[in-house]
C-alpha cells in the first residue's frame, strides 16, 4: 500500500496543528506530508492534472487513484489510521456537499481564527522522515 501523502498550507497554524497531531497518530507510519507549495505538491499536479487554482484546501493522493480534497480528504485520513479512527468516518452518514460546507466554513476562516506563520515551521526531529 503506498503511503497516503497529505498537501497543506504550510504556513497556516491551524493546519500545522493538524499535521502534529497526525504525525503523532500515525502509529503505523502511513502518511506522509507535504507543503502546498512544495516540489511535491507540484509534481502532483503535473501526474493527475489536477486544477488546484480554485482551492484552498487539504489534498489527500494515494498515488494510484484519484486526489481527495475537503470533506472526503479528512475520510481518506482517517481511513489511513485505522483503529478507532475509523469511528469518525461514521461521519460520512452526513452527505458529502454538508460536510464539505462545513469544512470550506473553517478553511475560509483558519487564518483570521488561528493566525498565519512568517514561515513553514520545521517538523519535529523525529517525525522529519514523514515530510517530503
Amino acid at each position: 500500500m503506498e503511503r497516503l501523502i497529505i498537501f497543506y498550507d504550510g504556513y497556516c497554524v491551524f493546519c500545522n496543528f493538524w499535521i502534529r497531531k497526525l504525525c503523532r497518530w500515525d502509529s503505523k507510519d502511513r502518511l506522509r506530508f507535504a507543503p502546498l507549495n512544495s516540489k511535491m505538491a507540484e509534481d502532483m499536479i503535473q501526474k493527475t492534472s489536477f486544477d488546484r487554482s480554485q482551492i484552498d484546501s487539504i489534498i489527500a493522493w494515494d498515488q494510484s487513484s484519484r486526489v481527495r480534497i475537503e470533506a472526503a480528504a479528512i475520510f481518506l485520513i482517517l481511513n489511513r489510521l485505522g483503529g478507532l479512527w475509523n469511528l469518525l468516518v461514521l461521519f460520512r452518514l452526513i452527505p458529502l456537499p454538508l460536510s464539505n460546507r462545513i469544512y470550506r466554513y473553517i478553511a475560509k476562516n483558519r487564518i483570521r481564527w488561528f493566525g498565519k506563520n512568517d514561515q513553514c515551521p520545521l517538523p519535529d526531529p523525529k517525525y522529519k522522515h514523514k515530510f517530503l
